[in-house]
């Protein structure tokens, strides 16, 4: 077997990479079973300001696992970021971003979730296209 080069990413700043991860830090209190309903209240009553409902679902525990679930898988890859602020990272992030950002958009256009969470997509996107820039910037 032969070996592949990978491409190095060592040009990407820390502080770009430390930045997105600390930006991911606003929804930490996803992560805990007493935090998690403070934050989805939060979100409807943003969604009643744009004219949505501001009354959210009761989640069932199983849901609520799901969101704590969530909530501590990026708090981990925060972690992973900060302590380690490989340029790699960057590029992981941005895709995921994308992903997460497409994930998003189906659930509000095809599954009526509320519209405020159109400003999730907006700042997935700008961390992505933020990274993908300093990717692509010149060694």
């Amino acid at each position: 077997m032969t070996d592949m080069k990978l491409p190095n990413y060592d040009h990407v700043p820390a502080k770009t990479v430390r930045f997105w991860a600390l930006f991911d830090t606003g929804v930490m209190s996803l992560a805990l079973p007493f935090t998690s309903p403070f934050f989805i209240r939060f979100l409807y009553w943003l969604n009643g300001l744009i004219g949505g409902s501001s009354v959210p679902p009761v989640f069932d525990p199983l849901a609520m696992f799901f969101v704590n679930l969530a909530g501590m898988l990026v708090l981990v890859w925060v972690a992973a970021r900060l302590i380690r602020p490989l340029g790699v990272f960057a590029l992981i992030d941005a895709v995921g971003r994308c992903g997460v950002s497409l994930l998003i958009a189906y659930y509000i256009l095809f599954e009526g979730v509320i519209p405020v969470l159109w400003l999730f997509v907006a700042t997935e996107m700008l961390g992505a296209v933020a990274q993908f820039r300093a990717l692509g910037a010149k060694k």
